[in-house]
Formats: C-alpha cells, structure tokens, sequence
C-alpha cells in the first residue's frame, strides 16, 4: 500500500495560489471596482493637468488626453509659452495634441458680423463653436523654464525585507530602472529587458509599491531567454489581454507570498483583472490558464519549478516507502 507523501514546507505555496485565485474570482463576480495608478504625479499638487504659465486647470476632454501622457508632471504649455518664459522646447520632442472650442460669429457676405434682431429667428438659435487643436508641452519636454513647483508631501515608503528578498534573489533578473524622478510610467520593455517604475517616493504606499514591482516582474519572465510567452503585436489584442491577466495574477500570488497582500490591494487586482477579462469575454478557460501561467513566472522568479517540487515529493513517497519496508522486516525478524 503507498503511503501518503509527508508534508513539505513547499506545500502552502501551492494553497496560496488557490486560494488568492478564489479571491479574485471571487471578487470579479461580486462587481469591478474603480482601478487606478499606485502612484502621484509630481505637478503642482493636483492629479489634474493644468497650464505651467497661467495655472488654469484643463477641462474636459482635455484632461482625458494628457492623462494618458507618460510623464510624471502635470504642468503643460505652448511652444509659444516656453519661449516667452525663457525655456525651450528640445529639438526633437513631440507635442500633444488637445482640442479647444471657438465661438463662431455669424458673418454677412461681406465678412462683418451680421446684425441680428431682437425677437429674430436667428437671435434665438444657438451659438456655433468650431472644434480647434493646438499642441502643448509637457514641462519635462523643455529647457530653462524654472520649475519652481510647491513641495508635496510624499508618505515613507518602507523597504520591506522579504519583498527585496525575492527581487534581488532572481539571479536571472532583468535590469531595474527604478529610480528615476522623472518617470510616469510602469513597464516592462522586452527589448532591452529592462524594468522600469516610477520612483518609489511617488507611489501611495508600500505594498503598491512592491504590487507594481511585482506585476512587471512577471511580464519580465515572458522573455525569450525565460518563458518566451508571447506578449501581443499591439495593445488590447487576445495575447496582450492574457498576457496583462497572467502578470496581475502573477504579481498578486507574489504579493501573497510576501505577506503585502491587502484587502487594498486585491481590490485594485480584481478590478484590473475585471477591465481585461471583458476583452476575452466567452473564453472559460481563460482564468484557469492564466493562473497556471502565473505560477510558472513566479516559480521562475523564485528559482523553484512545479516539477521540481512533484519530483521532491516522489522521493520523499519512496524513502517513506523504504523506511515502512525496513520497520517491517524488523518486526518480522523479532518475532
């Protein structure tokens, strides 16, 4: 008769991802939650994009636009702006297109505005606008301007041992950028395996930090030198969308295992997860290979393979095999 394989250390590992998978779905049944940045902007302390010269905030679908810059300051002018202000724009940066509203004045045939009568039809109809484009800048695009922006308070973002533990234990790691002030963005780039995060003081607490950290980890182990999962030809398409599921997924068994798991934070995972399921939507197994693939990144990550582990417990089942045989015989031989 086999005897049951004895318990490893290793087994609560493998309960940790079922259970932070029920959680998620869990939480994906019981409705999305708003998802957003872990981390600030640096500009003027305000999350919204406003003009560096004149302070006035951008409205509408202005906001939208400049939001989705990748730079970690709010603050925006012309070209125009920058020269009368001292600075420069540098030579070869790109502008960002947003939009303004012009007031169109009814116009006679020979071009002078057009009486309009009191009590006439044409005083009652509405004002026409014409939609009009200009291209701003952001600040971090620009020389010589004076960014003599008002401090703001930043909380400690602690350095958690265990979490750094499993960062600088990858051997295989790829190259960190993690420190730099200017950056607005969390990415991972394939083409120079490379990871790159907004500076730690930005973001609005520790395990957000490390939440974060974790997720482009996981997009790190999709490298043809490790994984060589495929990540997509462009945004929003079947490959990209599993691939953003296996590293959420991946970065929440991570956070889990670390012990920064928070009801915060497996919140904004759900919430994540919800947004790119819906591009997947009629594939039940989607979830289920999702969480297989995480599993593999974190063994990758943490040096320990599912076989490998399969593998300890078959010897284990065979010395516990032999061990049983041996006290059996003995007996045998005493009586």
């Amino acid at each position: 008769m086999q005897k049951p394989a004895s318990k490893k250390t290793s087994a609560p590992k493998l309960n940790i991802y079922e259970t932070v998978t029920a959680r998620i779905l869990a939480s994906l049944k019981a409705g999305v939650v708003p998802w957003s940045k872990p981390w600030q902007g640096n500009s003027k302390g305000t999350a919204f994009p406003s003009n560096y010269r004149t302070g006035a905030p951008y409205r509408g679908i202005n906001v939208l636009l400049l939001w989705g810059s990748p730079y970690a300051s709010n603050s925006w002018l012309t070209f125009k702006q920058a020269q009368e202000l001292g600075g420069t724009v540098r030579k070869g940066e790109k502008g960002t297109p947003i939009v303004f509203w012009k007031k169109l004045a009814k116009q006679t045939t020979e071009g002078a505005p057009a009486p309009v009568a009191p009590g006439s039809e044409d005083a009652e109809e509405r004002d026409r606008f014409l939609c009009r484009t200009y291209t701003v800048f952001n600040v971090e695009q620009c020389n010589g301007l004076a960014l003599a922006e008002p401090h703001i308070d930043r909380p400690v973002i602690d350095t958690d041992d265990l979490c750094e533990s499993i960062v600088t234990g990858w051997e295989g790691r790829p190259t960190l950028h993690l420190d730099d002030e200017h950056e607005g963005r969390a990415f991972y780039r394939p083409s120079t395996d490379a990871v790159h995060l907004p500076a730690r003081n930005r973001f609005v607490d520790t395990p957000h930090y490390y939440a974060t950290l974790f997720h482009e980890l996981i997009h790190s182990t999709g490298h043809e030198s490790r994984l060589a999962r495929t990540f997509g030809a462009h945004f929003g398409d079947d490959q990209y969308s599993k691939e953003e599921l296996i590293a959420e997924t991946g970065a929440a068994f991570l956070a889990t295992i670390a012990g920064i798991s928070s009801e915060d934070t497996e919140r904004n995972t759900a919430a994540y997860i919800q947004n790119w399921i819906k591009a997947l939507e009629g594939d039940s197994r989607l979830m289920i290979t999702a969480a297989a693939a995480a599993q593999k990144a974190v063994d990758c990550i943490l040096g320990t393979r599912f076989e490998d582990e399969q593998s300890e417990r078959t010897g284990d089942m065979a010395k516990d095999a032999e061990v049983a045989d041996s006290l059996a015989e003995a007996r045998t031989q005493a009586a």
